[in-house]
């Protein structure tokens, strides 16, 4: 009896080494794809300032036993749900049909087993105080996700009320409908009839898309509180469907016209959540333009119609060489106009720009006083006007939120 007790013995310790040695070439082979956060450059829940541009660098390990391929067909960094964050590539995207924000090994050579890799990728900090949190999972060359998700999360902070244009929020509706119906569900084709196709439907293929100017007019806009873009009025032409449909009318009567942009000639001057518009013609003449683009930052747009995320300008010109661009900065808060009527200073901004009050110091240095004009001003067509008497010294005025 004790002797098949040994042997009964000897056989559950053989047939447990076996199970484990099946479990181990299990979790080998299920770890053919692995990874583990080392570090980040930005760590979570620090504090920036609205407006604020950073870069966020991922350095990750290879805990796997693939080999990592470089490049935007091999392993990538890839945005999981929907963007806040306004994020922008560090690299220019080479496939029109790519619309998710990704970042790419940044050594751009293969990463084998147990080595190290580090992804970049920038952000905007948006304008409403609170945490945010963009979330992103590596993904193999075949396409399949893996290993444990990876955020970036800060903690805007305070700035008062700012009623600016929020950049981070137009880029970030850019990205989540860069590949996607617009928020409102509506897609314009054909440049004069529109299909509700749903929110988040997949960019139509079947009809020529013209909604170039409907995504702009979204991404830039406030459709509503909970699909809100960058937050200027763009007055809707066109009820259902949210925006403005014509690139021209965009352009010209709904930014230039009421003072919400104005037009730059470098690209250098333009910023996240501008606008790139372009005439295909060869027409440099601004009131006469055809497509509408958001440009994103780091040297990359985004569109409708032509849909496309995170290519270059010269996507648009590599088969038309004859488009013509016209860059157009949108400006962050109201600018103030000056002229003089004998001993009369009229100052005026705006009417577009709402909840902002005049205030006047005699310097503009650090700690200076601004005091708050006590009389309102008078509104003038598309303009609020406020006249004042000068006196002697330098006075300077600034537009602030009471």
């Amino acid at each position: 009896m004790k002797d098949y007790q040994k042997k009964l013995g000897r056989r559950l310790c053989a047939l447990l080494f076996c199970l484990l040695m099946l479990m181990g070439n299990f979790h080998a082979f299920a770890a053919g794809d692995d990874a583990q956060l080392v570090s980040v450059s930005v760590p979570p829940g620090t504090q920036m300032m609205p407006r604020t541009v950073f870069t966020q660098t991922w350095t990750v390990q290879n805990t796997g036993t693939n080999t990592w391929s470089p490049g935007q067909s091999g392993y990538t960094l890839n945005l999981v749900g929907m963007d806040s964050l306004g994020a922008v590539p560090v690299f220019t995207n080479v496939h029109a049909t790519w619309y998710l924000p990704s970042a790419i090994i940044g050594s751009g050579k293969s990463v084998p087993s147990g080595a190290q890799a580090t992804f970049r990728m920038s952000f905007i900090a948006p304008e409403t105080a609170g945490s945010v949190t963009d979330t992103f999972q590596l993904n193999s060359a075949s396409g399949a996700y893996f290993g444990p998700q990876f955020t970036v999360q800060i903690i805007v902070a305070q700035a008062g009320s700012t009623n600016q244009y929020d950049r981070a929020r137009a880029v970030s509706y850019a990205n989540n409908y860069g590949g996607y119906v617009c928020s409102d569900g509506y897609f314009w084709t054909n440049g004069s009839t529109y299909v509700n196709f749903g929110a988040l439907a997949p960019v139509p293929t079947a009809e020529l898309g013209d909604d170039c100017a409907h995504f702009i007019s979204s991404c830039i806009g406030r459709q509503s509180s909970t699909n809100r873009g960058g937050g200027l009025y763009i007055p809707t032409r066109v009820p259902p469907t949210y925006g403005e449909p014509g690139v021209a009318r965009l352009v010209n009567r709904c930014l230039l016209a009421p003072g919400y942009a104005t037009e730059v000639f470098s690209l250098s001057n333009l910023s996240p959540g501008d606008l790139i518009a372009w005439n295909w013609e060869g027409d440099t003449n601004i009131a006469n333009l055809d497509h509408a683009t958001l440009y994103l930052g780091n040297g990359l747009l985004a569109s409708h119609s032509e849909s496309c995320l995170d290519v270059a300008p010269s996507f648009f010109q590599s088969s038309l060489p004859n488009w013509r661009w016209h860059l157009i900065h949108i400006l962050d808060a109201p600018t103030i106009a000056s002229s003089t009527v004998g001993n009369k200073l009229v100052l005026s901004w705006g009417t577009n720009w709402t909840g902002y009050t005049l205030y006047s110091s005699t310097s503009m240095s650090a700690g200076a006083t601004w005091t708050k004009l006590s009389k309102s001003p008078v509104v003038n067509g598309a303009s609020n006007v406020m006249t004042n008497t000068m006196s002697p010294g330098t006075m300077f005025y600034r537009l602030a939120m009471p």
